[in-house]
C-alpha cells in the first residue's frame, strides 16, 4: 500500500519535470525563431539559448529549495542529456563515440551553468548580454534583443 502512493508522488514529480522541460523547449524554440532571420540555425546556436533557458529554471526551482524542486531538477538535466543522445544519434553518431559527444555537451552546459550562477549571484538584477556578447556562435546583431526576450521569459517563468 505504502509504495503505491510513494510511486503516485514521484510519477508527478516527474509528470512535473516532463511540463517544465516542454516549457524549456517551447520557450527556446521561440526566442530562436524570433531573433533568426535565416532557417539555417546553428546547433551551438540552440544550445546556447537552450543552455540558458534550462538554467533559469534551474535557478527557480534552487530558490524554492525543497526536495521536490531538487529531484525535479535533476529530471530536467536528465532530459537534457537524453535529448542531446538522441539528436547526436539522428545526426548519425555511431554508438561508439555518441558518449564523447554528450559528455562534451553536458561539459559546456555545466560550465556554462556555473557562469550563469554567478552572473545570477553577483547581480540583483539579471544582466546577460555580456555573457551573451562573449558567445562566438550567436549574430551580434541579434543579442540584445535576444537578451531583451531572456529576460522578459526569466521575469515569466512560474514555478
Amino acid at each position: 500500500m505504502f509504495f503505491k502512493y510513494f510511486n503516485l508522488k514521484k510519477n508527478n514529480l516527474n509528470d512535473q519535470s516532463l511540463t517544465f522541460y516542454k516549457e524549456i523547449v517551447n520557450h527556446s524554440n521561440n526566442i530562436i525563431k524570433n531573433n533568426n532571420s535565416d532557417e539555417n540555425v546553428n546547433f551551438n546556436d540552440v544550445f546556447e539559448i537552450f543552455s540558458i533557458v534550462i538554467v533559469f529554471y534551474l535557478k527557480k526551482l534552487k530558490d524554492i529549495n525543497t526536495p521536490d524542486s531538487k529531484i525535479i531538477s535533476q529530471e530536467i538535466i536528465d532530459s537534457f542529456v537524453r535529448d542531446l543522445d538522441q539528436h547526436f544519434r539522428e545526426q548519425g553518431i555511431g554508438d561508439m563515440s555518441i558518449g564523447k559527444y554528450v559528455k562534451k555537451y553536458v561539459k559546456k552546459f555545466y560550465y556554462r551553468l556555473k557562469i550563469l550562477d554567478a552572473v545570477f549571484e553577483n547581480n540583483k538584477e539579471l544582466d546577460i548580454n555580456e555573457y551573451l556578447y562573449k558567445i562566438d556562435t550567436l549574430p551580434k546583431e541579434n543579442i540584445d534583443q535576444i537578451s531583451s526576450n531572456l529576460k522578459e521569459l526569466y521575469n515569466r517563468i512560474l514555478i
